[in-house]
Order: structure tokens, then C-alpha cells, then sequence
């Protein structure tokens, strides 16, 4: 089989198990967070991209905790993924589902970082998660903090896909032919 086609056949599984892995751990962030506060799981759904529950002691903090850790919790997962990263490897699907894998919540820490700007001017979408954190931490902080911290934490990710040679393994597999 051509490697070019083998390349992206193992993109495309890669992102498709991602996008299933980054879901589960989105959703099971929020769940820790529930149960932490004493509330009672009633649904959990990674084809809907849902989990619910009744009940609870949540405060200020634990909501915000709530919505910021269905971001937070696939990124430990991701920065975990990479310190654990063989760089030795040579196997093709490994290096590609490396960095697809990891991608998906580095990437998804974008919304963290611009959403703040559009909440400043009242344009943010009403039921986000970025919306929910910042509508409480607003109260004593500036937005635009988030928008900072984010981009560290993006950054951070992109510090451990460079030393870890996770890009650089990337692209020497979909550039071969």
C-alpha cells in the first residue's frame, strides 16, 4: 500500500478515535466535579456529548470548577499522553495518533482564549462552558485573564509536542511517499 495513503488512512482513524476520546473526557470532567459536590449522575451520553445530574452542594467555585474542568481534564490527560510520549518510535500509526490525539485539547483551549473577548462585548455564546465559567469569575476578575491563562496552557502543550518530537514525527510520516 502506498505510505501517502496509509498517512492519511491513519489520520483519519486517529481523528475519529480523538474525537471520541476527547468527548468521553470532556464529559468525564464534568462528572468528577458533580459527584465531587454530592450530585446523582441521571445521564451520561458520548453520542450526545451530554452528561447530567441531580442535585448537589455547588458553590461559586465548584461551578466554576464544573465548567472549566470539561477542558481541563482531557488536557491533563493530553500533557500526560505526552510526557509519556516514546520518542523513539518508529511506528507510523503511533506517531500520527500522537499528535492528532493530543491536538484535540490543546486545540480545544482556543475557545478559552477568545471567548473572554466576546463576553466583554456581550457576544458570547449563552450556554458555553467558557460562557457559565467566566459569567461567576467575572464577578471579582477580569475576563481577559482566562483569555491568559489559556494561552499558556496552550502553550504549554505546543512546549511538549516540539521537546517531545511529536510534530516533528508527524510530519516526517505524512511526508513520506
Amino acid at each position: 500500500m502506498n505510505k501517502r495513503i496509509k498517512s492519511m488512512g491513519y489520520t483519519l482513524l486517529s481523528a475519529g478515535i480523538a474525537i471520541i476520546l476527547y468527548i468521553l473526557f470532556h464529559e468525564f470532567g464534568h462528572m468528577i466535579v458533580m459527584l465531587s459536590v454530592g450530585a446523582t449522575i441521571t445521564d451520561f451520553s458520548i453520542l450526545t456529548a451530554h452528561v447530567s445530574a441531580d442535585g448537589g452542594n455547588y458553590t461559586d467555585l465548584s461551578d466554576m470548577f464544573m465548567n472549566a474542568n470539561g477542558a481541563l481534564f482531557p488536557l491533563i490527560v493530553s500533557y500526560l499522553y505526552l510526557l509519556l510520549y516514546k520518542k523513539d518510535s518508529t511506528k507510523s500509526f503511533y506517531r500520527i495518533f500522537s499528535y492528532v490525539v493530543t491536538l484535540f485539547p490543546i486545540g480545544s483551549m482556543l475557545a478559552w482564549v477568545f471567548l473572554p473577548f466576546a463576553y466583554l462585548h456581550a457576544n458570547a455564546p449563552i450556554n458555553d462552558d467558557v460562557t457559565k465559567f467566566l459569567a461567576v469569575f467575572s464577578k471579582s476578575y477580569h475576563p481577559l485573564i482566562v483569555s491568559a491563562a489559556a494561552a499558556a496552557l496552550i502553550g504549554m502543550g505546543v512546549f511538549l509536542l516540539i521537546r517531545k518530537r511529536v510534530i516533528h514525527h508527524f510530519i516526517e510520516e505524512i511526508k513520506q511517499k
